[in-house]
């Protein structure tokens, strides 16, 4: 199709544009040798040929569809991709056995990039070391809010529910990492404001017994932990720790708290990568 800006369209040029995507695919998957059409889509050498294949799983939004889990458009070609999927599958034409999968759409890749760090125990606040730790792949959930010269706890609170909302993470009820930035002067009339906009939050979750682990990159984290606990009556296993910038669709693994250096190792998975600057200045993903 020869569509422009500004155009429409329309239901059935979107029907064969799925069919033409999923013949592309169950193509990739199948033929050997790969069709040249087929073998120009590539942007890195094909993958290797697997041998015998036993089964097929699919992951992912569109597999919500594959395995009729959902039936809602959500305005995408998600539902068409899935559903063009399902008949290949019934037709034959991808001739493996269907697995079903454990996850659908909150299935992750994890390591595009990772490192590791080192965080002093004594500068943060952990109540209990050997229930919180070790714990692997804690999704990172950065929120966005403003801090001034008088923290709003309410305004902490409503940002921090949106985003565990926005994040298909409020549903599942897992654990987070809730990653938090602090500016500004660390007084008792900012921090305690900050400490009952996290508390009320997660209230939820705390009434649940479920664990809290807050990362911050500000320089607050044994103070703030002291706050939740001894003045906010946080009574969950509460871990906060600080120096460690984080942000969406990152993923920590904390290991067990080292002595007697007291600290804490952390291993920060990334699913996505920095901008690049051009030569003509501008960012380029």
């Amino acid at each position: 199709f020869n569509w422009k800006a500004g155009d429409t369209a329309r239901p059935d040029e979107l029907d064969r544009v799925a069919e033409s995507m999923v013949d592309a695919l169950v193509a990739a998957v199948t033929a050997d040798p790969l069709p040249p059409h087929i073998r120009e889509l590539y942007l890195t050498e094909p993958l290797p040929r697997a041998g015998g294949i036993d089964a097929v799983m699919f992951s992912g939004g569109v597999a919500e569809y594959v395995y009729g889990r959902e039936e809602t458009d959500f305005g995408d070609l998600g539902r068409r991709l899935g559903r063009a999927l399902a008949r290949r599958v019934h037709a034959g034409a991808l001739p493996y056995p269907l697995l079903p999968p454990g996850e659908c759409i909150r299935a992750t890749a994890l390591g595009a990039s990772e490192y590791s760090v080192q965080l002093s125990g004594n500068t943060g606040f952990v109540s209990d070391p050997g229930a919180l730790l070790p714990r692997r792949n804690l999704q990172v959930v950065r929120p966005h809010y403003r801090l001034g010269e008088t923290v709003d706890a309410e305004a902490v609170a409503a940002a921090i529910r949106r985003h565990l909302i926005a994040l298909d993470v409020a549903q599942t009820g897992a654990d987070v990492a809730l990653a938090l930035s602090w500016s500004g002067p660390s007084s008792h009339e900012r921090l305690l404001p900050f400490a009952r906009g996290i508390r009320d939050a997660l209230d939820e979750r705390t009434a649940a017994g479920r664990p809290l682990y807050v990362v911050l990159d500000g320089d607050v984290a044994l103070t703030l932990g002291r706050l939740l606990r001894e003045e906010l009556d946080v009574t969950a296993d509460l871990m906060v720790v600080d120096g460690l910038s984080l942000r969406d669709f990152d993923y920590v693994d904390l290991g067990r708290l080292r002595h007697p250096s007291n600290t804490v190792p952390v291993t920060i998975k990334s699913l996505v990568f920095e901008q690049e600057a051009t030569g003509a200045g501008g960012p380029a993903s």
